[in-house]
């Protein structure tokens, strides 16, 4: 074999393996997909036999911002005995904070349930803050839809909430919302979702109670919001959990309107 066919058999490997390649990596993204959706659909139909078992969703974070004791403990924590970790539920201590000296066995647990496998960051565990070394997780509670004309006023009732009632999502502070409560319908109406803010210390640790958020009303699926908004790591979209158990993949080309109308629990829309 002379020089000159050594380099055309090299070149024609190269050319081929750089055709695959998109395809070997688009392939493993899908798998990537499947399995966080996988994962949404375990966390939500955890949710619903936790309103079955009690009546109702489990509260997005208890002891939270307005709350005077800062427990911050997460919906995670109330969804352990439905995915099988009765002990580590059993263990948790509910009556003092999620970052205590005595909830660190659990909250340093990491739970595979609560992390998409196409997340890009490495880290798994909090650096810095209260939770150092707790866990992350890279799914939230969905709060509602935030922005401006939705947040509650000093008119409005007293609430431990700080958006309207017509934009609250499912999981709120301090509070459990049942099914019949969801009146724009079950199906219709998102629990949980993909955050977009994942793995940032006082944010998404799944033992932290203020991993749930809201919605920026004029925000798409991995837009640039105020906060913490819905967004992955999948190309052109984001996964939602319903409260009836299923698991969507929305576009970031949906519908600013039909995303928020997701978010709201009774929003008459």
């Amino acid at each position: 074999m002379t020089l000159i066919e050594l380099l055309v058999v090299v070149a024609i490997i190269g050319a081929l393996v750089a055709l695959i390649l998109p395809a070997v990596q688009a392939a493993r993204e899908t798998a990537r997909r499947a399995q966080c959706q996988n994962n949404l659909r375990q966390l939500s139909i955890a949710a619903a036999l936790h309103a079955n078992a009690h009546g109702a969703f489990p509260v997005g974070c208890i002891g939270g911002r307005n709350s005077p004791d800062k427990r911050c403990i997460s919906w995670n924590v109330q969804l352990l005995p439905f995915l099988e970790l009765s002990d580590a539920w059993a263990s948790f201590d509910f009556t003092v904070p999620s970052y205590h000296a005595a909830n660190k066995p659990i909250r340093d647990v990491i739970v595979d349930t609560f992390l998409c496998p196409s997340t890009d960051i490495v880290d798994r565990y909090s650096s810095k803050y209260a939770w150092k070394d707790a866990a992350f997780g890279d799914y939230g509670g969905t709060y509602g839809v935030e922005g401006v004309g939705r947040n509650r006023e000093a008119e409005d009732p007293p609430s431990m909430q700080t958006l309207r009632d017509d934009c609250l999502g499912v999981m709120l502070y301090e509070e459990s919302v049942a099914p019949k409560h969801v009146t724009d319908g079950l199906s219709m109406t998102a629990c949980l979702a993909e955050a977009a803010q994942r793995r940032v210390p006082a944010i998404s640790e799944w033992v932290n109670g203020l991993n749930i958020f809201a919605q920026e009303q004029s925000t798409p699926v991995n837009g640039d919001g105020l906060d913490n908004e819905i967004g992955s790591p999948h190309p052109g979209g984001a996964m939602l959990a319903f409260c009836d158990g299923h698991v969507q993949f929305v576009t970031q080309a949906v519908e600013q309107a039909a995303l928020n109308a997701m978010l709201t629990k009774a929003g008459q829309d």
